[in-house]
């Protein structure tokens, strides 16, 4: 065992994206950051002792990542008496004592303990900047005695109780995850196998009661729910394997949509079994385990709708549909006509008129019920075009509020999201100004002109595929429309002789040939370094360089993912590929020994390849027989590497372009300069050039 005094070098990152919690006590609530996305974090504490005295880090908790217990390795190890520090260049973990050399490297479950490389079930992960190590890793490789106090979910670095706890040095069984906090029963810590979750028993039909029964051939240990979301049930099955082979959607209910089950192992080697109930929103329900821990039934209560009323004040109105509890509801806003469309599955609502009385209401036309399918009870609110209608459910009550807009001669078409303005007024369409604010999530036409008096200002939600909404405004002489985008968009305006049609389009609608340029990194993630220069900084240059020469050179419309030090997820990056691009090509830089030196350029097969369209591997090529000689550096080929999210996730031909090594004295030095820069930026940009006019796009 490590005991204060001796010496340890392990690292976590710097301080970086600041986390909000409530405290570390009960129950920890925080977005986490790692992979590249966001998660809600919401699970019981995990305790820390040190020696028999409890220790809470200032800067990050332990969390649960998938049923692995994560420790924060910089606090922990001060307090052992250890320092702490980091190789940004190879990304490792460096752990040293007087008679241990262990390297740990992140997102890598292979690490090094005096030379000999050993194994990890999970690895060391970056999260929220913060290098942190499963439990399981910090015992057996840096040979720390670690007791798990399952029902008190605590980790014991050196003394531990006498009783009570696992003692071989692992964690036990762990009830958070990555999206949600956990409740339910925890009897015990054996991590004995026992059980099969078997079956899973439905209702007989939509309209019966709606029970489920998971039961187990033999016993299970405990029954865990974990609260995910809303929409969610999770139930974990510690101490039995999966039996079920394929998901289940026939669930014979009108809210539960589907049930998923899964197998998993803890921290400890104990074997679980997830069960996942999708609902289509928050449900009442019951979780009740049986004595003999074979079976456990969750019920779901029927909600009872009991009335439905509606109030008008000032310039808001209100339709409020009173209920027993929460309702499960699907809610909907529709164009032509303008509506709100409520969808509660599996309700009472036996008392409830076909129309509901509005009489004093000015911007509500109708409020009428129905049933879908004999088994969801539908509440239409229908409104004046040009109103604003938002809903929110809390303590058994779903309120629509409408409110009047502004706005007026126009309308919006949600189908083919076409915004059409009346032609109350002469607008010359050749002058109007196009502004596309993609990166921040808005498109704005500026018309040449002032046009309040023709369509008033103000906000309309349309909440499509495309468009959250549209704002129109006037300032300085000029009436501005800006889009609100889900997604990037691209418009046409055209003149029908009576009116003004804006319609917002996929961009490969308008564009022969849209290519997507992505630096990798950025904001508090910079990547590697090395001899001063930070990949960050460097891919976000060249990438603007490429963009500058393709955009010269072609007809190809460039987008990119982000044009300042700013991170976006790289799930992000990758969505935004397949929902807009033909090609999409992230630029990197690379990182070694200081011997290591070179160009390559990754990609992933696609199971779209083969359909006479261009490849991931063929633009790859393109890039790849240009690049190096354009920087004189190392060809180090074209490589599979279908590991990587940016490539693995995309489904249209994407590569990754490690344009050098900024570990590489010389490679560095070429880089830094404008002539390299340019000279790379032309290679790649040819690359990019030949594989979109030499291969079929769609």
């Amino acid at each position: 065992m490590w005991y204060k005094g001796k010496r340890l070098l392990l690292t976590t990152l710097a301080a970086g994206l600041l986390y909000t919690t409530t405290a570390f006590a009960a129950n920890v609530q925080m977005d986490l950051f790692y992979n590249g996305a966001h998660h809600a974090y919401n699970a019981k504490e995990i305790a820390i002792v040190i020696d028999g005295e409890s220790y809470t880090d200032p800067n990050m908790p332990a969390v649960s990542i998938d049923g692995r217990t994560m420790l924060p390795m910089r606090g922990i190890c001060e307090e052992l008496g250890c320092t702490v520090t980091w190789n940004e260049a190879a990304r490792q973990v460096y752990a040293v004592s007087d008679t241990h050399t262990v390297v740990f490297q992140i997102d890598s479950k292979t690490g090094y303990k005096n030379g000999e490389a050993f194994t990890m079930d999970v690895a060391p992960m970056i999260i929220n900047d913060r290098t942190m190590l499963p439990v399981r890793a910090l015992a057996t490789a840096l040979d720390i005695d670690v007791t798990w106090d399952d029902p008190n979910r605590t980790v014991y670095i050196g003394e531990a109780p006498s009783t009570g706890g696992s003692t071989d040095g692992s964690t036990g069984s762990n009830t958070g995850t990555n999206t949600g906090g956990s409740t339910g029963t925890n009897t015990g810590t054996s991590t004995a196998t026992t059980g099969k979750v078997s079956s899973v028993t439905v209702p007989t039909s939509k309209t019966a009661t709606q029970n489920f029964v998971i039961t187990t051939t033999g016993t299970f240990n405990r029954c865990e729910e974990v609260y995910v979301s809303d929409n969610k049930v999770v139930l974990d099955f510690y101490g039995a394997t999966n039996g079920l082979s394929a998901n289940i959607t026939a669930t014979n209910s009108p809210f539960v949509t589907a049930i998923r089950t899964a197998q998993h192992t803890a921290d400890n080697g104990e074997t679980y079994t997830r069960v996942v109930f999708d609902l289509t929103g928050k449900m009442e329900y019951k979780v009740t385990p049986n004595a003999v821990k074979n079976q456990v039934t969750l019920a779901f209560e029927q909600v009872e709708i009991k009335s439905i009323t509606s109030s008008h004040s000032g310039n808001t109105e209100t339709v409020t549909i009173n209920a027993s509890g929460a309702t499960g509801a699907t809610v909907t806003t529709m164009q032509d006509p303008y509506r709100t469309v409520i969808d509660m599955p599996g309700v009472k609502a036996d008392d409830i008129d076909e129309i509901i009385n509005t009489d004093g209401l000015e911007y509500v036309s109708e409020v009428r019920t129905g049933w879908m399918n004999g088994t969801t009870f539908r509440v239409v609110v229908e409104a004046n075009d040009l109103t604003q209608m938002i809903w929110k459910e809390e303590n058994g009550k779903l309120t629509v509020t409408i409110q009047k807009s502004t706005l007026e001669n126009l309308s919006y078409d949600d189908s083919t999201d076409t915004l059409t303005l009346k032609k109350v007024k002469t607008i010359n369409t050749g002058s109007i100004k196009h502004k596309d604010a993609y990166l921040d999530g808005y498109y704005e036409l500026t018309l040449p002109g002032d046009y309040s008096d023709v369509y008033g200002y103000g906000t309309l939600n349309v909440n499509t595929d495309q468009i959250k909404s549209f704002t129109i405004s006037t300032t300085g002489g000029n009436t501005v429309i800006r889009f609100n985008q889900n997604i990037i968009s691209a418009y046409t305006i055209k003149d029908t002789g009576s009116a003004y049609e804006i319609t917002a389009k996929n961009p490969q609608q308008v564009y022969d040939k849209v290519l997507l340029l992505d630096a990798g990194h950025g904001g508090n993630d910079p990547g590697t370094s090395g001899n001063g220069l930070t990949e960050k900084t460097m891919n976000l240059t060249m990438v603007l360089k490429v963009k500058s020469y393709v955009e010269s050179n072609s007809n190809i419309k460039v987008y990119l993912t982000r044009d300042d030090d700013s991170r976006p997820a790289n799930a992000d990056r990758a969505k935004t590929a397949n929902q807009i691009a033909d090609l999409m090509v992230s630029i990197h830089m690379n990182a070694g020994t200081a011997s290591a030196s070179g160009t390559e350029t990754l990609y992933a097969a696609h199971s779209n390849d083969g359909n006479g369209t261009l490849t991931s591997l063929q633009a790859a090529q393109a890039v790849q027989s240009r690049l190096p000689s354009a920087l004189s550096t190392t060809n180090r080929g074209v490589k599979s590497r279908p590991d990587l999210l940016i490539l693995n996730s995309t489904t249209v031909p994407a590569i990754l372009i490690e344009t050098c090594f900024l570990s590489n004295p010389g490679d560095a030095l070429k880089i830094s300069q404008a002539t390299y820069q340019d000279a790379a930026a032309k290679a790649i940009g040819d690359g990019i050039i030949y594989a979109m006019s030499n291969y079929k796009l769609r």
